[in-house]
């Protein structure tokens, strides 16, 4: 009988150290957002320019396109789940307000406001070459 017992208390060790060892992945899901690309945002900037800093929205208003929602999750290892959310509003495809749990930060010493972006770096059918143009050698 006691054998038995120390069979069975042998198999609940066993199974229970090997539950331990269950790998449990991080799991993120939805747009990453950095305080970084919140910073970059500001009134006044085109949907493309935002689009082109923070990506395509996770929820997308089907019948108004004046909002933008942003959410990002992070579980790692099954722990505490990391929550980020931004909405963005827009008036005529023009940015005029940013609300969420991020906002941005203003630097103290570049208190000024950002310059906006121009159109050019959001439309994929422009090329710029970072090299200077060739030009003729001119006779004089």
């Amino acid at each position: 009988m006691q054998k038995k017992i120390l069979n069975i208390l042998t198999l609940v060790a066993l199974i229970l150290s090997l539950s331990a060892c269950i790998h449990k992945v991080d799991v993120e899901q939805g747009n990453v957002i950095s305080q970084e690309m919140i910073n970059q945002l500001h009134p006044g900037m085109t949907s493309d320019q935002v689009q082109f800093i923070m990506g395509h929205p996770v929820l997308v208003e089907t019948f108004e396109n004046n909002r933008a929602d942003y959410v990002y999750t992070f579980q790692p290892n099954g722990g505490n789940i990391t929550k980020k959310r931004v909405t963005l509003l827009f008036n005529g495809g023009v940015l005029t307000s940013i609300s969420g749990t991020m906002h941005p930060e203003l630097n103290p010493t570049t208190a000024s406001t950002p310059s906006p972006m121009s159109n050019d770096a959001v439309d994929p059918n422009i090329h710029t070459d970072t090299n200077p143009p060739k030009t003729a050698p001119t006779e004089q």
